[in-house]
């Protein structure tokens, strides 16, 4: 194996790593853990919250966590992960994928898939260095100053994991190694079960209560 291939190789799995980790560290799960609360939110309305009030607060938890881990992908440090295709696009005639040479349209349409969440990725780098990592002063005494200077849909957070899961399946795929993506459908039954449940126990602990 040339040493190109091995970097090639050895960056890719970083990022694999950052995506399908089993545990709460995985892209994978955190996205699809937001995704389905955010759904049940949006189909219930505020009677989620009147279910478990707590959801209110933990919602936004997870979308901040979420935003710390997408960032992991677009470190200063050349890793990455658009230094990655840039890497690969200069190296194409030696990286090699199961079926020849990577294809180089391949990585072009990746840039520039990329490059179309290219303000997503700036407000989450944002909000990360100027508010998550530690607070800046111009944003202590105004904090929610600092998501009008860095604005975020949740939906853009949601296309730009999505992409990223994207790309990184498709170079394990070209390598020949096999990508599941059930851990998904897993945690979206299971905020689906947790729903479902903390209503029952609601029903049964306050049954006097309005739910509607």
């Amino acid at each position: 194996m040339s040493n190109t291939q091995q970097q090639y190789e050895q960056r890719l799995q970083r990022y694999a790593r950052l995506i399908h980790a089993p545990d709460q560290r995985g892209l994978i799960a955190k996205l699809q853990t937001f995704r389905s609360f955010l759904e049940k939110q949006r189909e219930m309305g505020d009677r989620l919250w009147k279910i478990e009030p707590l959801l209110m607060y933990l919602l936004p938890s997870l979308e901040v966590d979420l935003h710390l881990t997408i960032a992991k992908f677009f470190e200063d440090d050349g890793y990455g992960i658009d230094r990655f295709l840039g890497f690969s696009l200069s190296n194409y005639r030696t990286i090699q994928w199961e079926a020849g040479h990577i294809p180089t349209e391949v990585l072009r349409g990746q840039q520039q898939a990329l490059a179309a969440h290219r303000d997503a990725i700036a407000s989450i780098k944002g909000r990360r260095n100027k508010v998550y990592a530690h607070m800046d002063k111009e944003y202590q005494d105004a904090p929610e100053k600092a998501f009008e200077d860095y604005p975020l849909a949740e939906n853009d957070v949601i296309e730009l994991a999505q992409r990223l899961i994207d790309i990184v399946g498709t170079h394990q795929r070209g390598l020949g190694i096999p990508v599941s993506f059930h851990l998904a459908e897993f945690f979206h039954i299971s905020v689906d079960n947790m729903v479902r449940n903390l209503e029952t126990g609601r029903r049964h602990n306050f049954p006097d209560q309005d739910m509607s």
